[in-house]
């Protein structure tokens, strides 16, 4: 597995972000029962500022947000060999490009204010969230979210953090 860490924001330097994204990345995807060893995840840790151009320009929605994520064209490829679908082997890579996360620092920490939730444990509560986005996981209708947040609450506690949701 490629993931691709990128702090451009340097409040995001107090915590050990390629861990905790590395250990989220991997729980989502143990749980899920799914290989991994093709698959390349983009994170970006900025501002709120960036976050909101970002969800701006693709979501029409002028207002920072905590979390954006950017699926790929080929989620149903990464349980198989991906190359036969996608065509990256032809390059001799085959490696499967899952997508990309933005995260925006000002509103993770407005949003713990207030609670008994580390910086940490939301951080790592909005990791395993993000992926399962890239996964093809959402919470429009109530099913799925009863479905994403059931896996959210199992891989989390997993990882020692308590359930999101109480």
């Amino acid at each position: 597995m490629n993931l691709e860490i990128s702090i451009e924001y340097e409040p995001w330097n107090k915590s050990n972000i390629r861990s905790i994204v590395n250990n989220c990345v991997n729980a989502v995807f143990s749980e899920l029962n799914i290989n991994h060893y093709n698959v390349e995840i983009c994170f970006l840790f900025t501002n709120d500022e960036e976050v909101r151009v970002l969800n701006r320009t693709y979501r029409g929605i002028d207002k920072p947000t905590n979390v954006l994520s950017f699926p790929a064209d080929n989620i149903d490829d990464i349980e198989s060999d991906c190359g036969d679908v996608c065509g990256c082997d032809t390059f001799g890579c085959n490696t499967c490009v899952l997508g990309s996360v933005a995260f925006a620092y000002e509103t993770l920490e407005r949003e713990i204010v207030d609670t008994s939730v580390s910086f940490d444990d939301h951080l790592r509560h909005l990791v395993v969230h993000s992926v399962l986005h890239l996964l093809g996981y959402d919470h429009i209708g109530e099913t799925e979210a009863e479905q994403m947040e059931s896996l959210e609450i199992k891989i989390l506690k997993s990882l020692n953090v308590a359930d999101p949701y109480q």
